[in-house]
């Protein structure tokens, strides 16, 4: 487990839904889009961003001839809709062929905020917690990720490790080989939030500490 000391674990955001710049990235659905907007912002360019390149989701059409360039250009592409007032608190990137995503969304009701965890395969999550009064804490929303189990994939617990230890293909005649494509999936997977600063960088130090118990 990363160093509980260097993370400001009771970080709590005041809310999801009031930051104009935070929900105009958080609802972006293609990877690539929302990467070079956030770079285009961090420059000072926001004025330069294209319709198409905030939008929250692209025309058919345009996705199509998104994929015919690259595969990679669908990643979070094909995500489900928003329902109406829900914001993606948290991201799942994978360094797939397609880039594949999974996203954390929040949604406020009357009582209270409402969690729900959906990819582009129409997998059913089982999470917890599934509500809460107040947005997460840091340390909450890290235990919301780690708590997500695949329904069907018995064993399978977490959205970061379990998707590195999947790809993983330990030969005990070769140990070696082992190391070598460990150090290739250490990057596999990336934890991104326009809410939560720290949370990227908390699942890469966990990343390094799976490469060393892996090498």
């Amino acid at each position: 487990m990363p160093d509980r000391n260097k993370y400001a674990l009771g970080y709590r955001p005041e809310s999801y839904w009031d930051d104009p710049e935070q929900l105009l990235l958080a609802n972006i659905k293609g990877e690539h889009r929302r990467r070079k907007a956030r770079e285009l912002i961090r420059d000072g360019q926001l004025e330069t961003l294209d319709k198409w390149l905030i939008a929250e989701k692209l025309p058919d059409e345009v996705r199509e001839a998104l994929g015919r360039i690259h595969p990679v250009l669908m990643g979070g592409e094909y995500l489900p809709d928003s329902a109406r007032g829900e914001v993606e608190v948290a991201r799942i990137s994978l360094q797939s062929t397609t880039s594949d995503v999974i996203s954390i969304r929040a949604r406020r009701t009357k009582d209270n905020i409402k969690y729900r965890v959906v990819d582009e395969y129409d997998t059913v999550f089982k999470f917890q917690p599934k509500n809460s009064k107040d947005p997460l804490a840091l340390c909450e929303m890290i235990g919301l990720i780690d708590s997500v189990e695949h329904e069907g994939l018995e064993g399978l617990k977490g959205l970061t490790s379990s998707f590195r230890d999947m790809n993983l293909q330990i030969v005990a005649e070769d140990p070696e080989g082992t190391a070598q494509r460990a150090r290739e999936l250490v990057d596999f997977v990336t934890v991104t939030s326009s809410f939560y600063s720290e949370l990227e960088r908390w699942y890469h130090e966990e990343a390094l500490e799976w490469l060393q118990e892996h090498k």
